[in-house]
């Protein structure tokens, strides 16, 4: 059993294929009930330096930790995202797939883990841990976006209109999978459908507040003559 003691997330791992996409990977630390009072002590140390800004010595720490509580699999996932923020995607990779090792189960590390192949330029072992991660989680939201992008690049037009397809019953309101729609239809000279779907997108982000993200849009549709 274990009680949440900290967050070291706070922010969006953003991450960009092809298209930029916004995706959240969260890592919680988290301390087992009979944790020993020297790896309470470290991470609570890790958490203040992250907080600071402090990276890498907040990895040195939770490596420790790590070592000492060897079956907490929250520590690898933290430590996977602090490299991931750092442009450490090798090492990166290595911690998360750690923290799978300890918990299969987790369509959060799957999704981190196709983050980072996506970085490292890996697209279709991206694409298999998105999957992955939709198996474990119907509602992830983030791994159909990835796994639009994903399919995209590898050119399997039917995968992405399925997960569009299947993200939109989920969530009929997600601005970004129209977008990433209207990116894959003009990319493939479908005009008028793209500006239909870059339309519903700018609508949706116009109306959730996101003015940067509209703006973006409306680049988009220039782009297509408009």
């Amino acid at each position: 059993m274990y009680r949440q003691v900290s967050s070291i997330v706070s922010v969006l791992l953003v991450g960009s294929i092809a298209v930029a996409m916004p995706s959240v990977a969260q890592a919680q630390m988290l301390i087992a009930q009979k944790s020993s009072p020297e790896v309470v002590n470290l991470l609570n140390q890790g958490r203040r330096l992250v907080n600071s800004g402090d990276y890498d010595r907040a990895i040195a720490l939770y490596q420790r930790a790590a070592t000492l509580e060897a079956k907490n699999h929250t520590i690898p996932a933290g430590i996977g995202f602090l490299q991931a923020q750092k442009g450490d995607f090798r090492s990166a990779l290595i911690s998360y797939q750690r923290a799978i090792a300890l918990n299969q189960n987790s369509s959060d590390y799957y999704y981190a883990v196709a983050y980072v192949h996506g970085n490292l330029g890996n697209i279709k072992a991206a694409k298999e841990a998105y999957r992955k991660a939709i198996q474990l989680n119907r509602n992830n939201k983030n791994a159909y976006l990835g796994l639009m992008v994903t399919q995209s690049r590898l050119g399997n037009y039917g995968a992405v209109r399925w997960a569009y397809q299947t993200l939109l019953e989920i969530d009929p309101k997600n601005a970004r999978a129209y977008e990433l729609m209207g990116a894959e239809l003009k990319k493939r000279g479908r005009r008028q459908e793209a500006i239909t779907q870059f339309r519903k997108a700018r609508s949706l982000y116009q109306s959730q507040g996101k003015a940067d993200s509209a703006n973006r849009i409306d680049g988009m549709l220039r782009g297509l003559g408009l």
